[in-house]
């Protein structure tokens, strides 16, 4: 079972001709969709045949009603998400402009409210591997923090820290990087976290505090995969990008598909491109899931080569 553990938010999306940081332009509202990082990345992995569970905080209101239908109709188990009466369910203000580049504006809403037993409610015996992303406020990460350290040693564990976690920094996410099988962040990220402009001396960083594997996504340049003693260069596919929300997310969880099958990291990396370029080709990090048929057949025709077997999951 794989568990998924983050903030859950709904996306407010807008169409803008330019971002800009200190003026005025018109927005054209263009969706609402479900979000959050690790539930995206629990989503997409449930549509590819992964059993799947989450844990996080919703509002009892719309908002929350939908996040946990839209789970549901992934496939993900929705059992342990709380639904916590008196609050919002958090939102995502997404404002894209017409290359793809986002700004990115959350009112945290439920997720501020979120405890280390909310948390532990998804634990059991039959998880093999959680994913975690960030939360708002230090309440949830200390509680985030207390569920990492006490999972059994064989049980993996994966990070997309996104910007609110890279910011904390190098020492406040020591206790996650030490039994991290995968970190999974942009170069800017990288940057942010360990204070290292070079993406090279990050990732040696942070492999040195124990992580297994650094996945660092540089855009429309693709991704670096980094090892104590391998360093994996990839190009990003060549699709039409519009929309990249949710593009790391969706790298997140075909390289974690990957692991889970016992690939080879080149191609797990491969796979994680694959994955990552249905979602930017359209609105939102969910609508262009793929099915594992799907993802197969583009794996193959982009890299002319078979998928590695993949195992059964249920």
């Amino acid at each position: 079972m794989f568990l998924g553990c983050g903030a859950l938010n709904v996306d407010y999306l807008y169409a803008v001709d330019a971002l800009v940081a200190d003026g005025e332009t018109f927005c054209d509202p263009v969706g609402r969709e479900p979000g959050g990082s690790a539930a995206n990345t629990t989503f997409l992995l449930a549509k590819l045949g992964v059993p799947c569970r989450f844990v996080g905080v919703v509002g009892e209101d719309a908002d929350g009603r939908s996040v946990l239908q839209s789970l549901a109709a992934g496939g993900v188990d929705t059992a342990t998400v709380v639904s916590r009466s008196g609050h919002s369910t958090g939102r995502a203000f997404c404002f894209i402009d017409k290359h793809g580049h986002r700004a990115l504006y959350v009112s945290p809403g439920a997720n501020l409210t979120v405890t280390a037993a909310d948390l532990r409610r998804g634990l059991d015996a039959g998880v093999s591997w959680v994913h975690c992303s960030s939360f708002a406020g230090d309440a949830p990460f200390s509680g985030q923090l207390a569920i990492i350290a006490a999972l059994a040693p064989e049980v993996r564990l994966s990070l997309a820290p996104g910007a609110l976690y890279a910011a904390r920094g190098y020492e406040a996410l020591l206790p996650v990087l030490v039994r991290c099988t995968a970190l999974f962040l942009s170069a800017q990220e990288l940057r942010t976290l360990t204070g290292e402009p070079e993406i090279a001396t990050g990732a040696r960083m942070v492999l040195t505090a124990g992580v297994k594997a650094v996945a660092v996504t540089v855009g429309k340049e693709g991704s670096l995969v980094f090892t104590p003693s391998s360093r994996l260069e990839l190009p990003a596919l060549p699709v039409k990008v519009v929309d990249t929300t949710g593009a790391g997310d969706a790298f997140a969880a075909g390289f974690i598909f990957g692991c889970l099958n016992d690939w080879a990291l080149a191609d797990a990396q491969r796979f994680a491109h694959v994955v990552a370029s249905f979602i930017v080709g359209g609105w939102g990090a969910r609508g262009c899931a793929p099915s594992l048929l799907e993802a197969k057949e583009r794996y193959e025709h982009a890299y002319q080569a078979a998928l590695p077997p993949t195992r059964s999951f249920s």
